[in-house]
């Protein structure tokens, strides 16, 4: 298994990241009533479209399907459209001091600068795995953060671990049977999802 580089000029121009839960329903066959069980383990699923090209261009694109090699190989994304948060963390932000994340943890303590802040919606990384902030949170005036997230953590952090905000990545497999058309003249739009990998 290889980590595959994005060919130049990778620029999406659709873009969409859902989060799949594995949880598991049961209905009563008699009331009616539902239970749900959140089985834990999420990942991120991103479908995204490349526009048409030239010939030239479609060619890396084309190189770089293949050396995905189905779902054999990975490749490191992020959230195309909002690569750094819109809040206005920034710095080198570490988990928190003897508050490690623990696997299924729902939030993450964070020390980051006083006074921080981070939006719903925004991304950020620790230990190779994605988080979504479920809602605004403001730094305290020590810098101490609590960052309630929408997806559960797989994977366990110690304390001083970076969070990263630049352009956070987590590495993706193919999960379609895309390919490249050519038609006279140039190469149409080529749709590709992924599914986050679980190690």
């Amino acid at each position: 298994m290889s980590l595959i580089a994005l060919p130049a000029g990778f620029c999406p121009n659709s873009f969409s990241m859902r989060l799949q839960t594995n949880q598991r329903a049961f209905a009563s066959p008699f009331g009616g009533s539902e239970q749900v069980i959140d089985m834990g383990n999420d990942r991120w699923l991103v479908s995204l479209s490349l526009p048409n090209r030239k010939f030239a261009d479609a060619a890396r694109v084309e190189a770089f399907i293949a050396s995905l090699r189905g779902m054999t190989n990975t490749v490191a994304l992020f959230h195309w459209i909002r690569k750094v948060p819109r809040g206005t963390m920034r710095g080198s932000p570490v988990v928190a001091v003897g508050a490690p994340l623990f696997v299924g943890d729902p939030n993450i303590q964070v020390t980051t600068t006083a006074g921080a802040t981070l939006l719903a919606g925004d991304m950020v990384g620790v230990g190779g795995q994605l988080f979504q902030v479920a809602k605004d949170v403001v730094a305290n005036g020590s810098g101490a953060m609590n960052i309630d997230v929408v997806n559960r953590s797989r994977v366990a952090a110690a304390s001083g671990s970076q969070v990263v905000w630049d352009k956070p990545t987590a590495l993706f497999r193919q999960s379609s049977q895309s390919a490249v058309q050519y038609i006279p003249g140039y190469a149409t739009e080529v749709s590709i999802d992924f599914v986050e990998a679980v190690s």
